[in-house]
């Protein structure tokens, strides 16, 4: 074919210049007929998976070099593909490419494949599965350093955290002042829950989301150990929300428990009164989740307002609140008081 010739066939062009854009951004090429199991791989694919070009290859080629720990599941989610509605499939696999075997580490390969079945009439007979394989090893290398440095970071911030809380204790204890010692015990409070956060992160895989169900307890069992004359149950599901939402969510739950240690059972004769107060979590349909935050003790002043007033607790509730876009209730009851927190998941 002239030069002319090659120009003026704008199919043929086409096709060349998407080969060349395909196998200049490294990626391979596989079809499959899923009649007779019969494989093409595409002289990318083929250097990518570390097989002579020149070498015929089968569907049991391909299997053979599939880590052990992921074949099982390879082949399964290949195979739904051909029964499914849409016929497509996204998957991450391994390759031990040869030829140094399972020994070596070093030739573990990331694979993404993406892939598409294409059915015969009403029947959905499956006719031809096609789809494009990349090599995401670096990717996946530098997914995992940048994973292992925010751990890292959310260790050390937990660690200066720990570090001011404590500082503000001693600092605390130094204060004659009951009042001003209160509130640099609650500051103090306030700065520990947020370190939790951080520890947590540096504990869960997940560096993005948190396991606030989980979290939650734990938090709880902490501020129970301030009030040991109180009593504080805990129900909450397992579900996860983003760090930006859990610190917020975890302030206000710490600052409507603490509130109800300190107000709902108020000193009788110069003891300590203590009493219950529980925590539950609902997820609710509409993707929102509610907060209950319950006590059985002696109730709101008739002067109490969710506003706040001056109570710098309340101003900080209601500034959390706002940028959670949630809201605060309080629910009657036979007795106590009830705060419900409703705000999004996400």
């Amino acid at each position: 074919m002239s030069t002319d010739e090659f120009l003026k066939n704008d199919a043929f062009l086409t096709t060349e210049l998407l080969k060349l854009a395909v196998e200049s951004a490294g990626i391979g090429v596989w079809r499959v007929n899923p009649q007779t199991r019969g494989v093409e791989l595409s002289a990318a694919l083929k250097q990518m998976l570390g097989i002579p070009v020149e070498q015929a290859v089968d569907y049991a080629t391909f299997l053979a070099l599939l880590h052990p720990e992921d074949k099982e599941r390879t082949r399964r989610e290949l195979a739904a593909a051909l029964t499914s509605v849409e016929g497509k499939c996204e998957l991450e696999f391994r390759i031990i490419a040869p030829p140094n075997g399972v020994g070596q580490g070093d030739n573990i390969r990331w694979m993404s494949a993406s892939g598409r079945v294409f059915f015969e009439g009403e029947t959905r007979k499956p006719t031809l599965f096609i789809g494009t394989i990349r090599d995401v090893t670096e990717a996946k290398a530098a997914l995992e350093q940048q994973q292992m440095l925010l751990h890292e970071v959310n260790h050390r911030v937990k660690n200066s955290l720990q570090l001011v809380s404590s500082l503000l204790r001693l600092q605390a204890r130094r204060i004659p002042d009951l009042a001003a010692r209160r509130q640099l015990e609650d500051a103090t409070t306030r700065i520990s829950t947020i370190a939790h956060i951080h520890q947590r992160l540096y504990r869960d895989q997940d560096i993005q989301r948190i396991n606030f169900g989980a979290f939650l307890s734990e938090l709880c069992a902490d501020l129970q150990g301030s009030a040991p004359q109180c009593s504080l149950d805990v129900r909450a599901p397992d579900f996860r929300v983003t760090t930006d939402r859990a610190i917020p969510l975890a302030l206000v739950v710490n600052e409507l428990v603490t509130n109800a240690f300190k107000y709902a059972y108020p000193a009788l004769n110069g003891e300590v009164a203590g009493g219950r107060v529980a925590v539950s979590v609902d997820l609710l349909d509409a993707g929102e989740i509610a907060i209950t935050v319950q006590d059985d003790g002696v109730g709101l002043p008739e002067d109490f307002t969710i506003a706040g007033g001056s109570n710098l607790g309340m101003l900080l509730i209601g500034s959390l609140l706002a940028q959670l876009s949630g809201k605060l209730d309080v629910r009657p009851g036979g007795g106590g008081t009830c705060f419900v927190v409703t705000a999004p998941i996400d």
